[in-house]
Formats: structure tokens, C-alpha cells, sequence
């Protein structure tokens, strides 16, 4: 994972008050598939009032300001090295 991956995966562990084990980070390719796995990490941890349209929007929305990458990018098959160029 390069600065730039990590630099996002910090702020999404801030905005969702989780911490993704950097061996589950570096499998997280694709925006959806790091939305799946913060949704199911939100569940795990009981937090019942999880909506997942709604924690696809914050994710896009930090992934937007982490990145400064233009939100019509942000789809859940964008892959965050190809598509999205993050390092």
C-alpha cells in the first residue's frame, strides 16, 4: 500500500470508529469492496442503526476528501489504484 492508500484507510478508521488489520487493508481493492467490509465491521461491532446506503455515501464522501478525486469516480467496482490512482 503506498501513502496514499494509507493516508485514506486512516481517515476512514477515524470516520467509522474502526480499525482495518493492515492485512485486511491491503485486500480492500476496490471502493466496494471496502464499503462491504465497513459495513459488516459496523455490524459486528452492534451498531444496529447501520444503514448501508447511507455508509456508502459517507465512505464516497471521504474517499472524495481524502483524495480530491471526482465523485462521479467513486463506484463501487472503481479499484483505488487503476481507476482512482491512488498509490
Amino acid at each position: 500500500m503506498g501513502l496514499d492508500t494509507v493516508e485514506l484507510v486512516m481517515a476512514v478508521e477515524k470516520h467509522f470508529q474502526v480499525r482495518i488489520p493492515d492485512k485486511e487493508a491491503a485486500t480492500l481493492v476496490t471502493v466496494g469492496m471496502l464499503h462491504r467490509w465497513v459495513v459488516g465491521e459496523l455490524h459486528r461491532l452492534g451498531r444496529a442503526s447501520i444503514d448501508a446506503d447511507r455508509v456508502y455515501k459517507e465512505l464516497r464522501d471521504v474517499i472524495v476528501d481524502q483524495t480530491g478525486v471526482d465523485p462521479s469516480k467513486v463506484v463501487p467496482d472503481a479499484s483505488f489504484v487503476n481507476d482512482l490512482r491512488l498509490d
